[in-house]
């Protein structure tokens, strides 16, 4: 579902994204909106759920969590049973950072953090492999990163 975001929601989005801790003030002074109206288009984003959450981004290295890994999941059967399942148990895993249904040759991809590669091997044989259904795992280990903005690219959006 897309929302028709005109320029002054846009810029909204776009210093909500560079600094998530902004104020209403600040944030209303750099549109160029008072206080008042500013809060007004913040809730309606909102309620629309095109703001879904405020987040801090933390150093995975800070909290004993700097061994990331992508995971390429294959599932034994296609069935929806079976596909709300893997998602249910994924989902509720703390090492899973996110869920990706994908299209392809496989069909999950996901983004695991845990402390180092003896973690991993316990998070593999002990939790995701006990999940049934799940046919391969294909391990691809995150070595470095040069982008990890989690922005999204907000120019040109008009008429949702």
């Amino acid at each position: 579902m897309s929302y028709e975001l005109d320029d002054i929601d846009q810029k909204i989005l776009q210093l909500l994204q560079q600094d998530g801790r902004m104020t209403n003030a600040a944030l209303a002074e750099a549109v160029g909106l008072t206080p008042t109206p500013m809060l007004q288009r913040l809730r309606k984003l909102e309620q629309k759920g095109v703001i879904t959450g405020y987040r801090a981004v933390i150093d995975a290295r800070a909290v004993a969590r700097a061994t990331m890994a992508l995971l390429h999941v294959q599932l034994t059967e296609h069935r929806l049973e079976n596909h709300r399942r893997f998602v249910h148990e994924a989902c509720q895993m703390p090492e899973v950072l996110e869920v990706h249904h994908v299209a392809g040759e496989d069909d999950f991809i996901l983004k695991v953090a845990v402390e180092d590669i003896a973690a991993y091997e316990h998070f593999l044989l002990d939790r995701l492999n006990q999940v049934p259904g799940i046919d391969r795992v294909c391990t691809t280990f995150i070595l470095s990163t040069s982008k990890d903005e989690g922005i999204s690219p907000l120019g040109g959006l008009k008429g949702g």
